[in-house]
């Protein structure tokens, strides 16, 4: 009796030492990448298709609530679409162009123009186009 009290007490004590705790010893998942892919300087998903958004101060997909152009020039080009996100107060436009490293900021000249030093974005007819060096170089679809 007395070896099966001590085997008993033997048991539960070794037992005991367990916590549930998960042994980080050997776990190299810091090491791995993140799910989903790399991510920019400023923490957007890219393979996701997200960006980094100048007027939102936010990760986009430029291709969401955005005005869309289509490349007017498609015989030397495989690009075929340009974005732009306008504020509320439609004081300044984002441009997301492949012709950029990353997006463009334009202000408001005047109703319907937002322009910088390079581009001038111009609506007329109740469409937009994005106009570099005195060429269009996208407009919306019609």
């Amino acid at each position: 009796m007395k070896y099966l009290a001590i085997t008993l007490i033997s048991f539960f004590l070794f037992s005991c030492q367990h916590t549930g705790q998960k042994d980080t010893s050997n776990d190299n998942s810091s090491s791995l990448p993140p799910i989903g892919g790399s991510k920019d300087k400023h923490g957007c998903l890219v393979s996701a298709g997200y960006t980094w958004s100048k007027l939102k101060e936010e990760c986009v997909r430029p291709w969401e609530g955005t005005i869309t152009m289509n490349i007017t020039d498609t015989s030397t080009n495989f690009e075929t679409a340009a974005f732009v996100l306008i504020d509320s107060i439609k004081q300044k436009a984002e441009l997301f162009i492949k012709e950029e490293d990353e997006s463009v900021l334009l202000d408001s000249l005047a109703p319907h123009l937002y322009a910088n030093k390079d581009y001038q974005l111009i609506e007329k007819d109740h469409c937009w186009s994005l106009i570099h060096e005195e060429v269009m170089l996208y407009e919306e679809k019609k």
